[in-house]
Parts: C-alpha cells; structure tokens; sequence
C-alpha cells in the first residue's frame, strides 16, 4: 500500500506539473470516472486491486486539486478562474450547455473533498464482501459528483449533480452498514433529500423562463422582483436546509451516521453536508439579497434554536458514534447562524469554519471507526480504559476533541472565534445564544473522552482492545498535520476567502431587518426571564 503511494506522487507530480493548466479542471472532473470504470471492468473477486486502483485515482486527483490551487490567483480581476464549457446537441440544436469553474470557496470545497477520498479509501480497506467493489466504485462515482457540485456555474447542473451525489450516498450506506436498521437510514436520507429538491426544482425551472438562462453569472445580475424573490428563496433554502441540516429537518443525520460505515461517515459529515452550507451561500446569498435579508432572523432564530437543541441532546446520548453527529449539527448550525449575519466577518467565518468542521469531523469519525473495529460497539457504557491498551489511539482523541471543543491554535478555534465576531456585530443576543452552543460543545466533548479514554477497561472487551494499525495510523496523521497547518497558519485559507467573498458577495444584512421583531421578542423574553432570575435570588438571600 504504501509503495503504491510513494509511487502514486511521484509519478503523478512528474505527470500533472507538464500539464497545461487550462485542463486541470477536465482532468479533475474526469479521473475518478476513469478510475470507477476500471474497477467496474475487472472481476468482483479482486479486492486487493479494486482498493489498489481506487486509492491511485484519488491520490492523483489530489495532486490535481493542488497543482490547482498553485495556479489560482486570488487577487485576479474576475471572480472565477480555470472556466471550461460543455455543449453537446442533436442536429445542431444545442441541449447541454454547462461551464465549470473556482473561485476561492470552490477552490477550498474541492481541495477538501480530493483530500478526504483517499483516507476514505483507506479506511475502507478491509471490507471484504460480496460489494466490496461496487462499494469502492461508488466512492469515485461519489467524488466526482461532489467535484462537478462544487465547480458548476450553472444553477440547473447543479442541481443534476447535487442529486446525483444522493444516490452513491444512498448506496453506500446500504452496502457498507452493519446492522438491520442502515436500509432505514439509507431511506431517510432519500425521503428527506427528495422532498427539499422537490421544492428547488420547480424555482430552477421559474428562474429558467424568466432570465433565459440557468448560467450564475446570468442569474447575478438578472433584477428578480422582490416578490420572486422571496418564492424562490424559500424553494432553494429548504433543499440546502434539508442538506445543512437545520433543525427540524436533521433527523436523518444521526441515523445516517449510526447505520453508515466509517468512510460513508467521513464523507457525510467532511463534505456532503457543506453542499447545503455551500448551497446558501453560493445561491441564497447572492442571487436573492432582498429576500436573504427578509428571511435572515427567521434563519437565524432556526439556527440558535439547532444549536441549543442539538448541544443538550448530545449530553444525553450514550451511543459514541450519535455524540459526533449530533456535535456535527451543532457546529453546521454555527456556520449558517454566521452565514445569515450578512456582514462580511460571519461569512468569511461561516466558509473558513466549512473547512475547519471537515477537517475535525471526519477525524474523530475515523477514530469511532478504529474503536469499533475492535469492540464491535459503540455504546459508552462498555467502553473505557483505552488509555491503557490504546495509548495512541487516546492520544489522536485527545488532540482532535480538543479542536472540536475549539482550543486556541486549533482550525475549529479560529472558525468559531470569528464567527461569534460576526455575530457579536449582528446581535448581542444571538451571540449569548452561540455561546452556550461553544460550552456545552466542551461539555460533551470532554464528558465523552473521560469515558472512552479513563477508567477501567471493562473485561468483555478488553481482550479486543489492541493499538492503532499502520494503516488507520496513515490515516489520521495527514488529518493531524492539516489541523495544525491551517490552525497556525489560517491567513493561508482566509486571505483568498476573503479576496473572493468580497468580490462576488451583493448581499448583506443589517440590523434593522423587516423580520428583525423575531429577534427583538427574544430579547425581550430574555430580559424579562434576567429580572425574574433577580428576584428568586434575593428572595432565596432573604430566607
């Protein structure tokens, strides 16, 4: 495995450096196909070459995305670079007629998702079933899906591949679950992703007959009448809230993760979700400003609401794998919470935090992986004492419950620092809100690593206890060293968001808002609950 590796970068750096630049994007879009195809071709009964040849075509779109992001300018006079277009017709009628390109929040999507796959693939290693090779397919056909959502500059391919990317999840969850329950799972990520596309699609169509094109640039500088705008708002938010998820609309998640195998969880959580963070931004935000400002309280009050909510249902769960995922709500809602804020600090924050949740994320998703491999559990109640026959398996918890519970010099830490800047501008109020997300967020990190990690081994599994492999220990360290590079070194990743958002963003949201009566009763509920906290508690002084 790892001469594959070493020989993967080696060859493939030689390879991608003599390529012209303006196909890098082709190249990207089109090498995790190849590679699907490929394992399609060969017998189902080579495993060993089915991983071999997925985890060579994920290394080398790797390499691409990097050479990519050496070759962006991010203070270039147009928004979008590397732009390739598609047209195919029938009898010189042109049908499809699609352009890719990045910008800097593209550029970041893809950089992440090309630098999950591979550990995917890896952690994926040992599943040798009937479908192993149809599931190892699917993980490119995946990735290519995410590549195309991620670059697509027309509104219409977008949603084609947005939904294309539910099908490959769907599937994926199916085959590499574990229990009776991922069928039920894997249903509700369908039911609940359909129903909000059901709402996206008839708006793309509207937008279509309106402005004649579905291409974004059209659709940027097209005048929508304020009343269009605020139908096609509400039609696109809950396709990406379904996606993000916001509360009430986020009970798939946690079955999805539970009932999901570890890579299925790494790329749920690492960058499937950021599709709807994504979605807002990208589309919300920009196309509709008027409606995005009208809409912003209500989001927001959704978002303060997901937070508190998903924060003290986590300090009830007693299945580790559920305690991550609803984690993983709480620090999405964080990122639309920031979003809406509208001024330029909570959305640079918001997509600076994208990033940082996929990095840590995933991580302690591979690390419950690692941990149920070996107990065939996840319950708390049978786990603990892994400090004594799992010292570097602790150690990783350690380090990355820390940056999930944002420690300084952690990527999480400079995310939610500037995203509570953000909202701190917005309102004073919705920031206590976010700050009672941030402690309960080290409540439950650290209530469940004293758990995992101290105590007694329980004697039914400790004899399963055993150390981290090399292949598991491949795994996490370049999530390990990412951390600390982008937690050092966050000017790398906020110059060019930065530089980006400030060109394209039209919209921002004041504090004196249509629907800001939403927050307005909030406060006023709260000071009226202070003054009622002062008098018990000079009562209770007097007696």
């Amino acid at each position: 495995m790892f001469p594959v590796i070493l020989c993967t970068c080696s060859i493939g750096s030689a390879l991608i450096l003599h390529i012209d630049t303006e196909f890098l994007l082709p190249i990207l879009l089109g090498l995790p196909l190849v590679g699907a195809a490929l394992i399609c071709l060969m017998p189902s009964s080579s495993t060993k070459y089915h991983n071999l040849i997925a985890l060579f075509f994920t290394l080398a779109a790797l390499l691409v995305a990097v050479r990519l992001w050496s070759t962006f300018l991010p203070t270039a006079a147009v928004p979008f670079q590397h732009i390739f277009g598609i047209r195919a017709g029938w009898q010189g009628t042109i049908w499809v007629r699609l352009h890719f390109g990045l910008d800097a929040l593209s550029l970041w999507m893809v950089l992440l998702t090309s630098f999950l796959m591979p550990l995917a693939v890896l952690c994926s290693w040992q599943t040798m079933n009937k479908h192993s090779y149809a599931f190892i397919s699917l993980l490119l056909v995946l990735e290519t899906a995410l590549f195309g959502s991620f670059t697509c500059l027309d509104l219409l391919g977008f949603y084609v591949l947005y939904e294309s990317a539910l099908l490959p999840m769907f599937l994926l969850i199916g085959l590499g679950g574990s229990r009776p329950r991922k069928v039920r799972a894997a249903y509700l990520l369908v039911i609940y992703t359909l129903i909000g596309s059901l709402a996206m699609l008839p708006v793309v169509l509207l937008m279509y007959s309106t402005a004649g094109s579905t291409s974004f640039e059209v659709l940027l500088h097209t005048n929508w009448a304020t009343s269009m705008q605020y139908v096609f708002w509400w039609g696109l938010f809950l396709a990406f809230a379904v996606k993000v998820p916001i509360m009430p609309v986020h009970l798939w998640l946690p079955e999805a993760h539970v009932e999901a195998s570890t890579a299925g969880s790494v790329l749920l959580a690492g960058v499937l979700l950021k599709l709807g963070t994504y979605g807002l931004l990208r589309f919300n935000m920009s196309l509709l400003p008027e409606a995005n400002i009208y809409y912003g309280p209500f989001v927001i009050v959704l978002c303060i609401l997901g937070i508190v909510y998903a924060s003290l249902t986590t300090l009830r769960q007693v299945d580790l794998k559920k305690i991550v995922a609803y984690s993983s709500i709480a620090h999405i809602n964080l990122v639309v919470l920031s979003l809406f804020t509208g001024n330029l600090v909570g959305i640079v924050a918001a997509s600076f935090q994208m990033l940082a949740h996929g990095i840590a994320s995933p991580a302690l998703f591979l690390l419950v992986g690692a941990l149920y491999d070996r107990t065939h559990t996840k319950a708390l109640k049978y786990l603990g004492g892994a400090a004594t026959a799992m010292p570097v398996f602790s150690l990783f918890l350690f380090i990355f419950s820390l940056n999930n519970m944002a420690l300084p010099l952690t990527p999480n830490f400079v995310g939610e620092f500037l995203c509570l800047c953000g909202i701190y501008d917005f309102n004073l109020y919705a920031l206590y809100a976010a700050c009672v997300g941030v402690v309960l967020s080290a409540a439950y990190t650290m209530w469940a690593y004293a758990r995992v990690v101290h105590g007694m081994p329980k004697p039914y599994v400790f004899s399963g206890f055993a150390d981290l492999n090399r292949r598991e220990f491949s795994t996490l360290v370049p999530l390990l060293i990412l951390a600390v590079w982008v937690g050092l070194k966050p000017g790398v990743v906020l110059d060019t968001l930065s530089h980006s958002l400030c060109f394209w963003q039209q919209s921002s949201l004041p504090n004196d808002v249509m629907c800001s009566w939403v927050l307005n009763y909030i406060s006023g509920a709260l000071t009226h609950l202070y003054k009622i906290y002062q008098i018990y508690y000079k009562i209770n002084n007097i007696i």
